[in-house]
This record gives C-alpha cells, sequence and structure tokens, in this order.
C-alpha cells in the first residue's frame, strides 16, 4: 500500500509538473494539450493524500505502544518527515485556489507561478528525505534529483498522453530535448551524489532488497537514454523529412511509460532499508529474496560480491543486444507500441540477469 502511495505521488508530481511547464511556453512550441482544470485540481488534492502514506507508515510502526493519535501528531510536528509534510500541504493549499481561480492553460504567468509554487512542493520531499537526515547537502542532492526526473518525466507523459492535434513539432524539440539533456545529467549527478550517502557498497547492496531494486532503476534508466536518442535525435530527423509528428507520438509515450517504472522501483526503494553498511544490515535483516532464488548465493558474516563472468551472464547479454536491436527496428518500421514497450522491458530483464549471473562470493 505504501509503496503504491509513494508511486502516485510521484506520478500526480509529474503530471503537474509537465503540465505547468508546457503551458508556460508560447503556444507556437509546443502542441496542444487537452487536461482539463477539474483534472489538475485533483492531482493538487490528492498530493498531501499520498504524500501522508510515509507518515502512517511511521505512525503504524511506533504508535502501538503510545497510542497512535498521539504518535502520528508527535511525528506531525517533531519529525523532520512531518515538518516536511505540513509544508508540503501548506504550498499544496495555495496552488490548489490559485489553479480554481485562474486560467492557467492560457495565462503564462499563472502558469509559471504554478511551476514556482510546485517546484516548492518538490523542495518539501527533498527536506523529508532519508539523505537530508544523513547529510546537510543531502538534501539538495535529494531536491535536485527528485525535480529533474518529474520535470523529464512530466513533460514526456503530458506530451505523449494529453496532446492533440498534429503532436510536437520542431518548435518542441528545439527546447525539450535541451531539457531532457540537462535532467538526464541531473539525475546522473545527483544520483551518484546520493549514492555516496546511502549505497557507499553498491555492488554488495545487491545482496538487500533496497540494491535490487536500485539496479533495476539503472537499467531502466539505460533504456530510458536508449528512448531519448530515437526521441531527441531520430524522431526529429523524421519530422524534418516531413513525417507526421502525431504519428511519432508513440515513442514518446513509451519512453513515458518506462520512466515511470522507473518511479515505481524508486518507491520501492522508499520502504526499504538503506544498506549504508551490508554486513551490518545483514545482522538484522534477511538477505533479499530475489538475489537468493536467482543467484543461488548465501552471503555469510562478511559478504563480498565481485564480478565472476560466465558462460551464462554472456548469454544473457547477447540476449539483451537481440532484444535492443529488435526494439531499434520496431521503432523504424514503426510496430506497435506495446511490442516495443514489451522489448524494451524484456532488454532490460535480461541485463539484470546477465548482472545478476555474473556475482560470485
Amino acid at each position: 500500500m505504501f509503496i503504491v502511495a509513494k508511486a502516485m505521488l510521484y506520478f500526480c508530481f509529474a503530471i503537474l509538473m509537465g503540465a505547468f511547464i508546457l503551458y508556460a511556453v508560447p503556444h507556437t512550441k509546443r502542441p496542444v494539450i487537452h487536461l482539463s482544470k477539474k483534472v489538475i485540481i485533483f492531482l493538487i488534492a490528492l498530493i498531501p493524500l499520498f504524500g501522508m502514506g510515509e507518515l502512517v507508515r511511521l505512525t503504524m510502526y511506533l504508535g502501538e505502544g503510545l497510542g497512535y493519535w498521539v504518535t502520528f501528531q508527535n511525528i506531525v510536528f517533531s519529525f523532520e518527515v512531518g515538518k516536511g509534510w505540513l509544508f508540503l500541504t501548506g504550498i499544496s493549499v495555495l496552488l490548489f485556489f490559485m489553479v480554481s481561480f485562474n486560467d492557467i492553460q492560457e495565462d503564462r504567468f499563472f502558469a509559471g507561478l504554478a511551476l514556482f509554487l510546485l517546484a516548492g512542493m518538490g523542495i518539501s520531499v527533498g527536506y523529508s528525505s532519508h539523505a537530508a537526515s544523513l547529510e546537510s547537502l543531502g538534501f539538495l542532492a535529494h531536491t535536485l534529483h527528485f525535480l529533474a526526473v518529474i520535470t523529464w518525466t512530466g513533460v514526456l507523459l503530458v506530451t505523449g498522453f494529453f496532446s492533440r492535434g498534429e503532436g510536437p513539432g520542431l518548435s518542441f524539440y528545439k527546447w525539450f530535448t535541451p531539457m531532457a539533456l540537462f535532467c538526464l545529467f541531473t539525475v546522473i549527478g545527483a544520483g551518484l551524489w546520493l549514492m555516496s550517502y546511502i549505497v557507499p557498497e553498491y555492488v554488495n547492496g545487491y545482496l538487500l532488497d533496497y540494491g535490487q531494486a536500485l539496479l533495476i532503476k539503472h537499467i531502466l534508466l539505460f533504456i530510458i537514454v536508449l528512448y531519448s536518442l530515437i526521441n531527441g535525435v531520430w524522431l526529429k530527423k523524421k519530422i524534418k523529412t516531413g513525417t507526421s509528428a502525431a504519428s511519432l507520438l508513440k515513442w514518446i509515450k513509451a519512453e513515458g511509460i518506462v520512466l515511470f517504472l522507473a518511479f515505481v522501483t524508486t518507491a520501492v526503494m522508499s520502504q526499504q532499508t538503506p544498506p549504508h553498511d551490508v554486513a551490518e544490515t545483514l545482522q538484522m535483516q534477511a538477505p533479499s529474496k530475489l538475489f537468493t532464488f536467482i543467484t543461488g548465493l548465501n552471503p555469510g558474516e562478511n559478504p563480498a560480491l565481485t564480478f565472476d563472468f560466465s558462460m551464462m551472464s554472456i548469454v544473457w547479454l547477447a540476449f539483451a543486444a537481440l532484444l535492443i536491436s529488435a526494439f531499434f527496428i520496431s521503432i523504424k518500421r514503426n510496430r506497435s507500441i506495446a511490442l516495443v514497450v514489451t522489448a524494451s522491458i524484456l532488454a532490460a530483464s535480461a541485463i539484470y540477469l546477465a548482472v545478476m549471473s555474473s556475482l560470485a562470493l
């Protein structure tokens, strides 16, 4: 339940961020967006509710002796996660009424103001993050990572699923491609920064559920980079040659879908114990069931994973390369989006199995 709440929180943020950015851009530089004000207001109202998931989880964990209501009050007013939620809720109320009484779809000033308020809400997410509790700069790293992800994903999802008419033209790609590249480098840079705080033993972290989710997220990010090459380079060339932008819109949808899957893995990570010290963590909890099922390895008291490439890992890498080739060919031949998304997910799975089959203790 809490994983679903966290994933939906990220989804609401992404859709709102994408909508506000597109509404803040001149009409000539974006596709026609059909996203009703009622939906936008509804998503704003959902953010504090989904953001409450972490408070409820902590209340259920800590409140059995003191009483749940008293514990909830203490968490809201005394814990950093509670203070962050109060800040998030306060700005949500401001944003709710500002959007309700102004036409952000036509007025670029109010769209920009809505974007500013939503960024403030994103800062509150970084403030209450685990990284912020470890290091003062962890707050900045998490905030940059979060804002970059929802910006990139949001524009893709809104453009892919809510645009009408001819779809995004060259004028759209002229500003979106540099922005997407900036977001990509920010995600990578801030991600490495966060890992230095949270996962100093990256490979050994595969022994735990957190490390497994992080590995899957990184593999999905690799697949997303491939989509970015297609949407940022190849589609622009196709549009220049006269191909209808509307017929190519489904590849933007496909990239948005895979980005959402990365959201889900991030939500899974938020509910797991971060592996600051893997050996110490394994004394308090069992290793990942997924890890032990796939590798058959059983870590001892001092686990130290190493890479030992085998024939099986090479086979999986070859299978992944084959699927990636099929993925590119399917897009070039304009096959169905379901086929392409399936091929990309299978390629990610093959890469994952290649990594796992090359591990040794």
